[in-house]
């Protein structure tokens, strides 16, 4: 399932976000391929992928590490 997000930085910066999501990239690759973040601004991103594991995604995406971060950074994720 091809996939395109919107990401709303509110609390902070393109740079500080992106540096978060780097750093748990090795656990998304193991649930989707060909992602490609673009910096849209300094307060938004469009992130692409292609999903090969929606319960395994779902799961890292609502984990209580990356949920508590992304409230921190105000970060709103919108599927285009």
């Amino acid at each position: 399932m091809q996939v395109v997000a919107k990401v709303t930085i509110n609390n902070s910066s393109f740079d500080e976000w992106a540096e978060f999501f780097d750093s748990y990239k090795s656990k998304r690759d193991q649930f989707v391929r060909n992602e490609v973040v673009e910096k849209i601004n300094d307060k938004e991103a469009k992130v692409s992928f292609e999903i090969v594991d929606l319960e395994g995604l779902t799961q890292l995406s609502s984990s209580d590490d990356i949920t508590s971060k992304e409230a921190q950074l105000g970060v709103l994720t919108e599927i285009l």
